[in-house]
């Protein structure tokens, strides 16, 4: 790659990277309940005036998905960049361990701190200025470039379900996930379910000791979840499957043994592990339980599930994308991402996937959450020719 051909910033576009991150960790688009309005708003307005077609895309009340599309001299494929406009809340005790403002984006000894800094503003902004730059520079890209910002990644991923309906997405030979990876490249993503476990049981008296107590139940089945052990997919080069119960809900006052309880449980899976899977081994412990413990019940409801996935190392994209980190003097390195992403929902409709970006997912989710400026940079640089395909 020749130097003119080479990504180079301009004292201008190195403050947009900076002022726009900053600027959307301002919005405080908490989520739950569900605040990326603002956010979505911002996007709009700053693809408008790059001249970038934009549409929107309503998921429910104040809620949108953003979509910018830069047309290429192929319409028939196209590449695309994906990052959530959601943050995770800020509890009141987080609240007191962060030594500045969580919403103030500032900018301090080479970072910008924030909810949302590393879990994914700061890659959401360095793909934005890397389209407006494209068009700034009148450069026409080979394939059509699409950005895609979602609402509800953090939950229930409402965004990315939205548009899986969209005919723009059968187009798409590359989706790019903007998450945090420290410009690491992931080429497989664990699965991931979960599910709420509705056991019953029956209301006595809490002074006989005795009954049909449904945390009993719950007791006896997270003891059996323990001993459990996904063998196959322990220590793969991928990690290991794993589940947990992750809360609990039963009450009957005052002081009344409970007949209904409420377990949900959560399980990360490697790529090859199906979560159906998961849900028949849960099935298993539940019948032998009901046998032993006659007078029981359980019943599973199955809230998501998210399969695991891998981009195969023969991929020509990696070694394109080897290249360019070559080119640019980044340190080329794979590996797999522990969470689920849009990716997971994206690939249902059969489109191969990387993540790839500037923040840190160590950082992410806690108190003084931030990005660094040099990967910031170093990851719109990334993207640029990513979609230029160089």
């Amino acid at each position: 790659m020749n130097e003119k051909s080479m990504w180079y910033l301009s004292d201008s576009d190195f403050e947009s990277v900076i002022n726009i991150t900053s600027d959307l960790v301002k919005l405080e688009s908490t989520n739950p309940p569900g605040f990326e309005e603002e956010v979505g708003k911002y996007l709009v307005n700053f693809f408008n005036e790059a001249s970038i077609e934009t549409k929107i895309f309503p998921v429910e009340k104040g809620r949108f998905d953003v979509v910018a599309k830069i047309p290429g001299k192929d319409s028939k494929s196209s590449i695309a960049f994906t990052g959530h406009m959601d943050v995770v809340p800020v509890s009141e005790k987080e609240y007191r361990r962060w030594n500045i403002l969580p919403f103030s984006g500032e900018v301090k000894d080479g970072f910008i701190y924030g909810r949302g800094s590393s879990d994914m503003k700061g890659g959401l902004a360095s793909a934005m200025v890397a389209m407006s730059n494209i068009v700034k520079k009148g450069v026409m890209p080979p394939n059509d470039i699409y950005l895609i910002a979602t609402v509800d990644e953090e939950d229930s991923m409402k965004g990315s379900k939205a548009l899986l309906n969209e005919h723009f997405l059968s187009t798409i030979e590359l989706l790019v996930v903007c998450e945090p990876t420290g410009l690491e490249i992931c080429t497989a993503g664990k699965g991931r379910t979960y599910a709420n476990i509705c056991i019953t049981g029956k209301t006595g008296h809490g002074s006989q000791g005795k009954g049909f107590n449904a945390i009993e139940f719950a007791r006896k089945l997270m003891n059996k979840m323990q001993e459990t052990s996904f063998q196959k997919y322990e220590n793969t080069s991928y990690g290991s499957s794993f589940w947990q119960p992750i809360s609990i809900n039963a009450a009957v006052e005052p002081c009344v043994v409970p007949d209904e309880l409420v377990l949900k449980v959560d399980a990360r899976l490697v790529p090859d592990h199906r979560t159906e899977d998961v849900w028949m081994e849960m099935r298993n412990i539940i019948d032998s339980l009901k046998k032993q413990n006659p007078g029981y019940d359980a019943v599973i409801d199955i809230i998501d599930q998210r399969e695991g996935w891998k981009l195969p190392m023969e991929s020509s994209f990696l070694s394109k994308i080897k290249k360019i980190y070559d080119d640019l003097n980044i340190t080329f390195k794979t590996t797999f991402f522990a969470g689920t992403t849009d990716g997971s929902i994206f690939r249902k409709k059969g489109v191969e996937c990387i993540i790839v970006g500037p923040g840190e997912l160590s950082a992410a989710h806690k108190e003084n959450e931030c990005v660094s400026i040099e990967k910031l940079i170093q990851g719109c640089k990334l993207y640029y020719n990513i979609m230029l395909k160089r």
